[in-house]
């Protein structure tokens, strides 16, 4: 693996965005796991993933020396307030691969050690919370919504606080976030934005380079605020709430990163919020979609010094509104095996969860079990734990009618519902018993769940 991945791009920048590190080693390294889905984007098996040798080098024991290891600075809105300096405080950017697609990605070791940033952290992952955003990337990949991946994880018995050590070795198309512009703007360093910015388009938006020169921070900001939108209504209708919507924890790309306190719903309760630190509930799942928008306003904030006119837009703002809720109501409304788009739909779908409100529904549960939904079927059998099935049954009178407008065989609704309702989740009771076992040394459940969420929309074993 090490003689596939190339220098940083970001090498081509000054060092005010970046400083070298290189990796702390852990004692006594082992593979926890090798994602073989991840590694065959680079047409690799498992096995050879799994070698001595890049064990070594994930390590951080043999770095390549055509490599320059750095973090990067950014900054941040957290919970709300300002942060004007954090940085890659526990992760180090090694290097960029080609996949076997010609895509590129970048691989970061998360855990490898201190850098520059790392503040008053000791740049170590608790192998507990490495397993969490191991599984959370896959459950989410799985599904189908954008998320950075795993290539593989390694455990120590290098003793961290309450557990050992590990390091995720992380990919994504890219890392950058909305903080690393917020930094440099609030330094008014406005040359510094324009050097960003002009690295941002020719890495990973060479599509606007065609654009006159003084529309591209436009564009720009019209195709990052409809990824964010798209994501957003992607977490929403599956039920996820990330947990830590802070602005570094943005990515240009559109991809979910840093998962930390995360959730997937189980019973449906809009005011769902994973996260304890979050004492205020600001990114509680209702918030999500108002909370990407926010941030979208603090991206475009910090790239304004770039924009042909010193106010921003206000189409920029009602673009992630629109972009939204067309996503949401569309993904909903084939969640609910309905193609046909009427002017009540949104009415008749937030009636629906306020129906699951009520009812205390498991909310991937109801999806999965709606599709076995026909006409004379009797709802206690498909519905066992509805608190309420007379408020149910109102609504599934409605549901019965709007059905009735598709005409579409059930055969055909079903499979389509089971094609984009997973019948499998990560939720927190089976994540609990990964995160036991193997620290424990017993990776067997970890592998049972891998091969779970990699297809999480397969009917469940019987």
């Amino acid at each position: 693996m090490k003689n596939m991945i190339r220098t940083n791009s970001w090498l081509q920048q000054s060092e005010a965005f970046y400083q070298y590190v290189a990796p702390t080693p852990l004692a006594d390294p082992y593979f926890v796991h090798c994602n073989e889905q991840v590694a065959q984007l680079f047409r690799l098996s498992a096995e050879q993933l799994n070698s001595d040798s890049n064990l070594r080098y994930f390590n951080g024991d043999e770095i390549a020396a055509q490599l320059s290891p750095i973090a990067t600075v950014y900054a941040g809105h957290q919970f709300g307030i300002f942060t004007s300096k954090l940085g890659d405080g526990r992760t180090i950017l090694l290097g960029e691969v080609l996949g076997f697609k010609g895509d590129k990605y970048e691989i970061q070791l998360k855990g490898a050690g201190l850098t520059p940033f790392s503040r008053t952290l000791n740049g170590r992952y608790l192998l507990s919370d490495a397993l969490r955003e191991y599984l959370a990337s896959e459950a989410l990949s799985g599904i189908g919504i954008p998320c950075t991946r795993a290539l593989c994880l390694l455990g120590s018995r290098t003793e961290i606080g309450s557990g050992t050590a590990a390091i995720l070795v992380r990919i994504a198309r890219s890392h950058l976030r909305f903080g690393h512009f917020e930094y440099f703007h609030h330094l008014e360093d406005f040359g510094a934005v324009r050097e960003l910015f002009n690295f941002v388009l020719e890495q990973h938006f060479p599509e606007l380079l065609n654009e006159v020169p003084a529309q591209r921070p436009l564009k720009f900001l019209e195709i990052v605020i409809m990824r964010t939108a798209r994501l957003l209504a992607s977490w929403q209708s599956v039920g996820f709430t990330h947990g830590v919507m802070n602005t570094d924890n943005m990515t240009l790309s559109g991809e979910t990163l840093d998962l930390g306190p995360f959730g997937f719903m189980e019973a449906y309760d809009p005011a769902f919020s994973p996260n304890p630190s979050d004492d205020q509930n600001r990114y509680q799942f209702d918030q999500q979609a108002d909370i990407g928008r926010w941030n979208c306003l603090a991206l475009a904030q910090a790239v304004s010094s770039l924009l042909a006119t010193p106010t921003i837009p206000a189409g920029l703002l009602r673009l992630y509104r629109q972009t939204y809720q067309q996503l949401y109501l569309q993904i909903m409304r084939e969640k609910l095996g309905l193609y046909t788009q009427l002017d009540g739909d949104r009415e008749f779908i937030n009636s629906l969860l306020t129906v699951l409100t009520h009812t205390h529904a498991d909310y991937t549960d109801f999806f999965r079990n709606l599709a076995q939904f026909e006409t004379g079927c009797k709802s206690q059998d498909l519905f066992p734990d509805i608190a309420d099935m007379d408020l149910l049954q109102s609504w599934l009178h409605r549901y019965q009618e709007r059905l009735a407008v598709e005409r579409r065989p059930n055969k055909v609704r079903r499979k389509a519902m089971n094609q984009i309702n997973p019948a499998y989740i990560l939720r927190e009771s089976i994540l609990n018993r990964v995160v036991q076992s193997a620290e424990k040394g017993d990776f067997t459940e970890l592998d049972r769940v891998m091969a779970l969420l990699k297809n999480p929309y397969q009917e469940p074993l019987t």
